[in-house]
């Protein structure tokens, strides 16, 4: 691999960790914009309660009408990949906060989040993520 391709490699990787950082803090402060920017049009989320497909737009509503408070938000076991236009993430997300009825809760979900690159701009594609058990 030539020097150019593993530096370029690197800085995507490093973005794509960023982005990451960056998806929690816009769930923790609801930050419609980002998913609205960084969610590609034709992403796919699987979701962790019943394992449900969902769209770009029906994330968008369900962060819309979300009335979960979010303590805090940790990731952890970060890895990321990358090779040409695509990357992929893994980790592990504990989540702490409190549901709709204000219950308190504090969950872990290990994920995988698959990036494309289009033009120069990363977009999560698909995400999934399962609830870790104590």
């Amino acid at each position: 691999m030539a020097v150019d391709d593993a530096a370029r490699r690197s800085d995507d990787e490093s973005v794509l960790l960023r982005m990451e950082r960056e998806w929690n803090e816009a769930l923790r402060t609801r930050d419609v914009a980002w998913f609205e920017r960084s969610l590609a049009d034709d992403v796919t989320d699987t979701s962790s309660g019943n394992g449900a497909l969902h769209t770009k737009a029906e994330d968008i509503e369900a962060l819309k009408a979300d009335k979960t408070v979010y303590e805090s938000l940790e990731l952890s076991d970060l890895k990321a990949r990358v090779e040409g236009g695509a990357g992929v993430v893994t980790g592990v997300n504990r989540i702490r906060g409190r549901d709709e009825q204000g219950q308190a809760f504090d969950v872990r979900l290990s994920f995988t989040d698959t990036y494309i690159k289009r033009g120069e701009r990363w977009q999560v594609w698909a995400s999934q993520h399962t609830r870790v058990r104590p």
